[in-house]
């Protein structure tokens, strides 16, 4: 009887031993389907983010539009620090610095991209100055702002934009990271030099697909804002003769 009883027990030992296995298997699996299926979501998720972006920028471009057919001129950038989504203007009437951040609520826009960074903004002082209104003769040629793209220059000379909205993307590098309560930290330097372009406050922007160089990666969005269009638009709405 002894000697059945061992045999038995230990029989059972191994058949919970390999219970046991089985299961450690099928976490493994569970584990790894769950792997190949989170994957394609983050892709999903992070393509959703990227078309939310370049919404809100086209919804800031019609925005700009908008503000100068009201107003007869372009807000200024935002300057403070935190932004709190309202221009800046001195007291001739000109802005307080020509690049800063969009003034959101001023448009009556979402304050950020889809990452919770703000717009970067700059616009040309022949468009944004509050008392010297800029006529037709005055806009054609007036913007030294250069947007180069995949191709070279994204504009000639004679069509430069008046303004410039720029999201710096995904990885947010060289842009202001709002968080809640109001307050905000200004990300890390960009590494790629086209990014690089895009957050050091010049004249010169860069407007290109997607791209990695080395281990730097370009993500970046802009729309410009063209002289003609405005010109147009505000001819239309007879703000312009």
């Amino acid at each position: 009887m002894r000697t059945r009883y061992v045999r038995a027990n230990s029989a059972a030992r191994r058949l919970r031993g390999f219970t046991l296995l089985e299961m450690a298997l099928a976490l493994v699996i569970l584990s790894l389907m769950m792997g190949w299926l989170i994957t394609p979501i983050r892709v999903q998720l992070g393509l959703q983010k990227y078309q939310q972006t370049d919404q809100r920028l086209a919804m800031a471009q019609q925005a700009l539009l908008g503000h100068a057919i009201i107003y007869h001129y372009l807000p200024c950038p935002d300057t403070d620090q935190p932004p709190d989504g309202w221009e800046n203007v001195l007291a001739n009437q000109s802005c307080a610095s020509d690049e800063g951040i969009l003034p959101w609520g001023q448009l009556g826009l979402a304050a950020t991209d889809a990452w919770g960074r703000f717009f970067r903004y700059r616009a040309d002082s022949t468009f944004t100055h509050h008392a010297q209104w800029f006529s037709v003769a005055a806009a054609e040629n007036a913007t030294n702002i250069q947007v180069t793209g995949d191709a070279g220059a994204a504009s000639s000379n004679a069509s430069r934009p008046a303004a410039i909205i720029l999201s710096h993307g995904e990885n947010g590098l060289g842009g202001i990271q709002s968080v809640s309560g109001g307050q905000t930290y200004a990300m890390a330097a960009p590494v790629h030099i086209d990014e690089q372009e895009n957050a050091d406050g010049d004249l010169a922007f860069v407007d290109k697909a997607q791209q990695q160089t080395g281990s730097a990666v370009f993500d970046d969005r802009l729309v410009m804002l063209s002289p003609k269009v405005l010109i147009q638009q505000m001819v239309q709405a007879q703000r312009l003769p």
